[in-house]
């Protein structure tokens, strides 16, 4: 077998993947079929993967081993849910990325993404875009309720460039995913903060009030004030991996000063008696969305 050389991957296309090697040059390569019996998961190789790969010529190989991840952005498989699904690995960053309307700004998914965020042991931030439209009424209290929680929020607007220095202050000197709703305009900031990479975008679609798919892959860019991004799919839902009713309040820290309170132990807190973090939400001192995006979940889960 000839000399393996380590790259990393920075493209996916298809069934081939795009391997940067250490003299910078690309190449395009095919999975060796030991790496996908080796990996029980649905996505054996993904962008930002670590790999060892052999040069079958000038501009291809085989990617022959995948090295440890260190983090990555997964969920349930598409069509074979009890098997791990890799969107993204070894980066540190997560950008959630929503708008305010078209599509309607929502809580829920936005948790669903933090909670995603801390099993892959990405850092995450809020980028809410379109802050050119019409602001809706609770707004300035999902912000803060986020705020108080540490995850830092960044309103935006791809048109007026409202917020766009502040992004890219933040992702510079890391690895970051964008991730979100189709149509939130993702590739919209990026294009703003990159204005070279001149990425495709795809208007709204007025019957159904969602993003049509204008991100086809996924590709590690770079960004001109530095800092790397990984452009993703828009997500139409975001299962959750590896988490269960009875660990689903540790992704709330919100709720940690008030367990121990609580008459029962274990609680649920979705309905038993003397709960102290539903006394916490009636007192607002829980933020009321956290709570039902809470409830959602824990209801999805069961």
């Amino acid at each position: 077998m000839d000399e393996q050389e380590k790259g990393i991957v920075v493209a996916t296309r298809g069934r081939l993947f795009e391997v940067r090697v250490e003299d910078g040059s690309r190449l395009k390569c095919e999975v060796r079929q030991k790496v996908k019996d080796e990996i029980d998961s649905t996505t054996p190789v993904a962008v930002g993967d670590r790999v060892l790969i052999s040069h079958s010529h000038a501009k291809a190989g085989m990617i022959e081993r995948v090295l440890p991840r260190e983090t990555s952005f997964h969920r349930p498989g598409v069509y074979v849910e009890s098997q791990k699904q890799v969107i993204a690995a070894n980066l540190d960053r997560l950008a959630i990325v929503v708008s305010i309307r078209s599509p309607e700004l929502k809580t829920g998914l936005i948790d669903r993404f933090l909670i995603a965020a801390r099993n892959g042991d990405l850092e995450p931030f809020i980028v809410i875009n379109k802050m050119d439209l019409e602001k809706p009424e609770d707004l300035d209290d999902i912000v803060a309720g986020y705020r108080a929680i540490g995850i830092p929020v960044f309103p935006t607007s791809a048109l007026t460039g409202e917020g766009i220095e502040a992004v890219e202050r933040h992702l510079r000197d890391h690895l970051s995913l964008f991730a979100g709703h189709s149509g939130v305009g993702k590739t919209s900031l990026l294009n703003c903060m990159d204005p070279a990479l001149d990425q495709k975008t795809r208007e709204i679609s007025a019957a159904t009030d969602r993003g049509k798919h204008a991100t086809t892959s996924i590709e590690l860019f770079e960004l001109p004030k530095g800092g790397f991004f990984v452009d993703s799919p828009g997500l139409k839902v975001l299962g959750l991996w590896d988490v269960t009713l009875d660990d689903l309040h540790y992704y709330y820290p919100e709720f940690e000063k008030y367990r121990d309170k609580c008459r029962f132990s274990p609680c649920s807190h979705t309905h038993e008696p003397d709960c102290a973090v539903q006394a916490a939400v009636d007192k607002g001192d829980i933020p009321g969305f956290r709570y039902d995006n809470y409830l959602a979940i824990y209801q999805d889960l069961k």
